[in-house]
Parts: structure tokens; sequence; C-alpha cells
């Protein structure tokens, strides 16, 4: 049985753009879940190929590559960003040769299962985790046997499954794209663990519906032999850590750092934390520092308290500063996430995150301006508040872009802000000029 995956990658920037722009991660990076089930598949025995639609030119290089393929079951993973060109996929599949079994799987399966239900071009739908039940659909297929058209997928034990097939795509891209400005090539992601224990307004309960409640890490003596076998490959020279909160865990960490040390890596790393875990674990950060990590991405949020409790950030003001401070001391660059144009956030709230930003003085500031994303709880706010902008709910923006996203937000004024965080331009030193007087 011929198996192909999908990545409908193309949400973002569109086709034909992974050569053009070889630096730009959101072109290049591989998606990990699609990898894991690919790579548990194939030790299952099934035949596996994937197709990564950010290399393609169009849809007719999408429906041509189809028209040669023999699979007999098509995966797609299907996320917010990428769900209107799922959907298209699925229909192009099905036009094609409707025999084809086809599968969907991710985010927007676990959250809205209903919706891929109604469409007549998607025979199963898959929630939550989904390596061991899509190999359990592909056995039953496989003997003509039924199968349930909608599946919870069954929690796996992360040291049994496989490492994940980097090379389902095409993986010198990535190898060759970072996500630290100046971190070594070869560069490699990696995941430590699933799910995330804090239960953030603008992300919960959405996370906790694929991962479950409980956060998951794999042994260390597991992380440490995927490192083993990717220097082997590639020798790497930097990693950056995908999982939402790295540092969750301070005694797996200290663990981790013995074992990188002791295997002899000296790769530079990135990986991501909170404020408030830097402040209550300050010797943990230095060990990090230790064996070579040298960025960390902190969700700051908000310089304003009542908007970190809005967002059910579980962090304050206060330790959002003293985490910067302990970073500097360790010689940790800080990519720092700061979110504007909040429900019922006032001027002053955000010129208290904008006198943060200019306090804590990240290496790399990222300021953008909220996004509510179906399935939070913040989400269901703006809903019930009324405050949409856009009456699709699935015409979801990749934070970053600065977009009005909610009703109510002089988004002028959030405009002149942000630009007076920087001085290269004439137009924003006027904008500084401006947001001074704004504050005074």
């Amino acid at each position: 049985m011929k198996v192909t995956l999908i990545y409908p990658g193309i949400g973002i920037k569109g086709f034909g753009k992974t050569k053009l722009f070889p630096l730009d991660g959101e072109l290049q990076w591989i998606q990990h879940g699609i990898a894991s089930i690919g790579a548990y598949a194939k030790r299952e025995g099934y035949e596996v190929d994937l197709i990564d639609m950010r290399t393609l030119n169009s849809w007719e290089h999408f429906k041509n590559i189809m028209t040669l393929k023999s699979s007999d079951v098509i995966g797609i993973s299907v996320s917010y960003l990428d769900y209107k060109s799922a959907l298209k996929a699925f229909e192009v599949i099905k036009t094609i040769n409707p025999k084809i079994e086809t599968v969907a799987g991710g985010i927007f399966a676990t959250l809205f299962p209903q919706e891929l239900l109604k469409n007549d071009n998607i025979n199963y739908v898959i929630t939550g985790e989904g390596e061991i039940t899509f190999t359990n659909l592909l056995d039953a297929l496989k003997k003509g046997e039924s199968f349930s058209r909608i599946s919870k997928g069954i929690t796996p034990d992360l040291d049994f499954l496989p490492n994940i097939d980097r090379e389902l795509f095409d993986y010198k891209r990535e190898l060759n794209c970072y996500f630290a400005p100046r971190h070594p090539f070869p560069h490699v992601t990696m995941i430590a663990g699933r799910g995330c224990p804090y239960n953030c307004s603008y992300c919960q309960p959405a996370e906790r519906s694929v991962f479950g409640r409980h956060f998951r890490m794999r042994s260390v003596e597991n992380v440490i032999q995927e490192l083993r076998d990717l220097r082997g490959k590639y020798d790497f020279k930097s990693i950056t850590w995908w999982d939402d909160t790295f540092t969750v865990s301070p005694s797996w960490i200290y663990k981790f750092c013995d074992a990188y040390k002791k295997e002899g890596f000296n790769a530079e790393m990135l990986a991501n934390s909170r404020a408030d875990i830097i402040c209550k674990n300050e010797e943990m950060i230095k060990r990090l520092s230790e064996v070579g990590l040298n960025w960390l991405v902190i969700g700051f949020e908000s310089g304003n308290q009542r908007i970190l409790d809005l967002l059910r950030k579980g962090t304050t003001v206060e330790q959002n500063y003293k985490a910067a401070e302990i970073c500097k001391k360790y010689k940790i660059k800080i990519l720092a996430t700061f979110m504007m144009g909040l429900p019922t956030e006032t001027k002053e709230e955000v010129k208290d995150t904008i006198r943060m930003i200019r306090t804590i003085k990240p290496e790399q500031p990222g300021p953008f301006y909220f996004t509510p994303i179906p399935g939070t709880d913040i989400y269901d706010y703006c809903i019930k508040n009324d405050l949409l902008l856009k009456d699709d709910p699935f015409e979801i923006q990749r934070t970053g872009n600065f977009i009005p996203k909610i009703k109510g937000v002089d988004y002028k004024f959030l405009d002149t802000l942000r630009a007076s965080l920087s001085s290269r331009t004439l137009l924003s030193r006027i904008a500084r000029r401006i947001a001074r007087a704004l504050f005074d």
C-alpha cells in the first residue's frame, strides 16, 4: 500500500518561493508532526512519500504531480493557516481519482472535525496525535476492514516513536536556514516534548485538545540518541528547540545539560521559555548558557499587569523585567514577543508595553497585533462581544502581520508606537517624535 502525505504550507507565502527566499523559515522549516506520522508508518512497513506544496509552482503543478501518483491513501495535515489550501488539495485529489482514500489530521482537524466531516472529499478525520491511529487506519484499509470516519488519536509513548523522518522533506533547506540570527549552519530543529501545562487564554484550551492535559517529555536518553544520529548525518552546528516551553522541567534540563556536555555537543542553541520560569530558576538558565544556549524566545506579551491577567499568562510585569536581566547576565540574547491591540486594552496600557520594550532592549523585539485564534477562550470572548472585523473565523494571519483584527482598536496609534521602536529610517524617526509627544 502506497501512502502520500501532503504538507499544504502555502497559506502564508503561496507557491514557488522556496528558492527565492532560502533563509525564510516559513518556506524552509520542516513540519515535525507530519514527519513523525510518516516515520511511524514507515517503521510499520508502509511505503510513504511526501509532497511539500511550498516547493510547487502552482495548483496546475500540484494537479500534474497527483496525476502521476499511484497512491492508495493521501494524508493531509490541516492547520488554521492552510485550511483553505488543504480543502482545495482534497478536491483536486478526488477529481483526479475518486477512489483514493483521503485522511485529514492536524490541529484544525482536532478542533473542528465537523467542519471537515461535512466535506465529501475527505474520507477520514483523525484528531489529536495521529501516529498510531493513522497507521491503524492503514492496517484496516489494507485488510479491507471498516474504520470509523472520525477517530481520536491514541496518545503515544514518546520514547516508543521513531525519530521523525526529516528526509521526507528536502531537508537541506532547513539545514541552511536558521531561526536565531547568525546561528551557524548546518542547523536542525528538535522537539523534546509535547503539550503545555499553562493556561494562557490566547492558546488554551486549543492546545490541550491536541495533546491532552499533561505535558510530556521524551527521556533525556532518547533526545540525546536523536542528536547523535543527526550529528552523524549532518554534523549540525546549531539547534532550534520548537517546544512551546523547553524549560518546563528544571530537573529534566539539568540531566539534559549533563548528558549533552558528556557527548561532546557544542552547537549553539535557541529555545522557548517563560519569564516566571527564568526568575525561579536562574541557576538552570546559567547551566543552559554554559552548554551553548545563547538565545531564548520569551513571550513577555505585555508591560501591563491587567493585560497579563486578561491573558491568564501567569506572570508579572516585575518578572518580565527580571527575566531580561537574568538573560543579559548570562549573555543570552532575547527574542521577545509582545501583543498589542488586545480587547479592552487602553492606550496607556499599550504605552506600558512600549516602555518595557525600550527598557529591556531585546536583540529581536517582536511586537505584533493580537490575533484571535478559533478554539481559544479569548477568541470566544471576541465572539461574545462582537469584536471580530472579519466574518470568516478561519481567515487567520500569522503573528507578525500588522493587520487589524478586532473592532475598537486604534491601529493608527499602534502603527505609530510600533514604528517608534526603530530609528533606521526618516519615517521611523518622525514616528519616534510623535510617540514621545504621546507619552509626554
